[in-house]
């Protein structure tokens, strides 16, 4: 069965999507309209709602929504999806992505239309898209980024990795900032989500929070479960901290762990998370911009390295390591007092200068991969996008 619903799907993917873009694809693409899509939730995804609500401000614009998870829907319901958007495509002047999108890449576009890729991750890290197998199959013959003519990136190191990885000309990818980050800069956001972390879990008032929030790993269809006790480790450090963990929505099904799975999406514990647990997430990236105690726990690292590979020397990364479980606790602790002196129990000279070690490189991390997050990407995004003189209005409007 999986291999006929793989050859309805190549098929749709080669032949009918293209056949039903050809025949709507024809007379005038209206000026100004936009099109927001994606293939991996049912609603706007966080990644596409800032750069959404600056534009529905922008007078003159034709703005429309489709989503639709596809490893949820039946095949006949995911095609049906598509036909729409195949025949939306092919009357709009900008189709705005986050994430893989095939039925944007089945056909060449009409050179009216550029596909735009805020794409879903900061900086650059572990290998993606086209650089590794766990990706794009080498059996894949189809261009996954094709008619893409601008994806957003956090940093100009960011630029080479992701134009390897999306066998794009770097060109096309610009570091212009991550339109999400701009709401950690927001006082207010910071604020909201910690009262609606509280009335999640009241229980944690008082209490170090420590959020274990791992890579996916596996592919979309068959994820691999995460290998971490997190309530092992809560018996550990005792009743003086509070252990979360925050799943890949895709792992939250096949986990076998059932300890204290987060409620919240993992951007909204950055603001009360004392200490991040993770692995080789881009997450970290975003965290390290609320500038607090990182540790990576890498017990695969060496196989992780050989088969899959990373863009940035995990060494760069400041952070506290941990390559075993049994040390974890004691990482925690020392992750946690390295940034809370004030607290009483840690005091000396050395600890003072380790920390003003740790914050340098933070400083210089955050610099080089993510300068361009400065709380102000989704106007540099929008200018992008949308004419000049357009641009103008919405500025004055401020």
């Amino acid at each position: 069965m999986s291999k006929l619903r793989q050859y309805l799907k190549m098929t749709a993917q080669n032949a009918v999507l293209p056949f039903w873009y050809r025949l709507f694809a024809h007379g005038r693409v209206p000026e100004g309209t936009v099109l927001f899509a994606d293939a991996h939730h049912d609603i706007r995804p966080q990644n596409m709602d800032l750069l959404w609500h600056t534009m529905n401000k922008e007078p003159g614009l034709d703005i429309s929504e489709m989503y639709l998870d596809f490893s949820k829907a039946s095949f006949l319901k995911t095609l049906f999806f598509s036909l729409r958007f195949m025949r939306k495509y092919a009357k709009v002047q900008t189709v705005i992505l986050c994430d893989n999108f095939l039925p944007a890449a089945s056909c060449k576009a009409r050179k009216e239309t550029s596909v735009v890729q805020l794409w879903h991750a900061c900086g650059a890290l572990k290998k993606f898209g086209y650089d590794t197998e766990d990706d794009i199959p080498s059996s894949y013959h189809g261009h996954v980024f094709r008619n893409t003519k601008l994806v957003t990136v956090s940093s100009p190191a960011c630029i080479e990795p992701f134009a390897s990885a999306m066998r794009l000309e770097p060109e096309y990818v610009q570091a212009i900032g991550v339109s999400r980050t701009d709401i950690y800069f927001r006082k207010k956001w910071r604020m909201a989500v910690q009262e609606k972390f509280y009335r999640f879990y009241p229980e944690a008032r008082g209490k170090r929070v420590v959020t274990a929030a791992p890579t996916f790993r596996g592919k979309a269809g068959s994820p691999q479960d995460y290998d971490l006790d997190a309530g092992a480790l809560q018996e550990s450090l005792g009743s003086d901290y509070f252990v979360l963990v925050s799943l890949h929505p895709h792992m939250r099904s096949s986990s076998r762990s059932r300890f204290r799975i987060s409620a919240m999406p993992t951007a909204e514990l950055y603001p009360v998370t004392d200490v991040l647990i993770s692995d080789y997430s881009s997450l970290i990236y975003e965290y390290l911009l609320f500038a607090k105690p990182l540790i990576l726990y890498v017990p695969d690292r060496r196989e992780y390295e050989d088969t899959r590979g990373f863009y940035t020397d995990l060494s760069e990364i400041p952070c506290i390591m941990a390559e075993n479980e049994q040390e974890l606790p004691d990482r925690v602790r020392e992750a946690y007092h390295l940034y809370h002196e004030d607290a009483g129990e840690v005091t000396d000279g050395e600890t003072e200068e380790a920390l003003g070690r740790m914050e340098l490189r933070r400083t210089e991390f955050i610099k080089k991969y993510m300068g361009s997050c400065d709380g102000h990407s989704t106007r540099r995004i929008f200018e992008k996008i949308i004419p000049a003189a357009r641009a103008e209005i919405f500025t004055k409007a401020q």
